[in-house]
């Protein structure tokens, strides 16, 4: 059994129940694999490979479009905590920036607003939604954003105010790269 943080996300190896040579691969409190097979050293070497490619590329929002992790990594799980941004669709993102894999890109670039500064470290919604929130499979207190994330979503408002019709496309995805 292997408890440790590597670049700020916590990780667990443990041993899977029954099964001796196989392991649950747990990160940000998230399982990521039931049986994987082999020994808590190589799975931690594993998690480490993993972080360092997510990093390498980008990192939230931008690892999607990667043509060595495409796709895999928008899980907010395989992220620092309170150094990213969760949007709509659960994506995780950079602070204020956008997610760019095809469910959360469209033309139509009203489709998800910046968030608010002070909204959850967790999700997209402010401290008042968090009173009607009926989702019993994903159920969290409001909690305080990070100052990385208040700056972030500061700086995307910002951006989003001086929106003009003809530099549309650079204003809005210039944080995203």
């Amino acid at each position: 059994m292997i408890r440790t943080t590597y670049k700020g996300r916590p990780i667990k190896v443990l041993a899977a129940r029954g099964k001796p040579h196989q392991r649950r691969l747990i990160i940000n409190d998230w399982a990521v694999h039931h049986g994987w097979e082999g020994t808590d050293e190589q799975a931690l070497d594993w998690f480490k490979q993993i972080i360092d490619l997510i990093d390498s590329q980008g990192g939230a929002g931008v690892v999607v479009t990667s043509s060595k992790a495409y796709g895999q990594y928008t899980s907010p799980s395989w992220y620092e905590p309170g150094a990213i941004d969760i949007n709509p669709r659960g994506h995780a993102t950079q602070p204020g920036s956008i997610c760019l894999c095809n469910q959360c890109c469209t033309t139509d670039k009203s489709w998800f607003g910046p968030l608010a500064p002070d909204a959850c470290q967790n999700c997209h919604q402010l401290p008042n939604s968090h009173k009607n929130d009926f989702d019993l499979m994903n159920t969290h207190h409001y909690k305080e954003p990070t100052e990385q994330q208040r700056i972030g979503r500061q700086a995307a408002i910002d951006r989003y105010h001086a929106y003009d019709d003809e530099d549309d496309s650079e204003i809005l995805y210039q944080s995203a790269s």
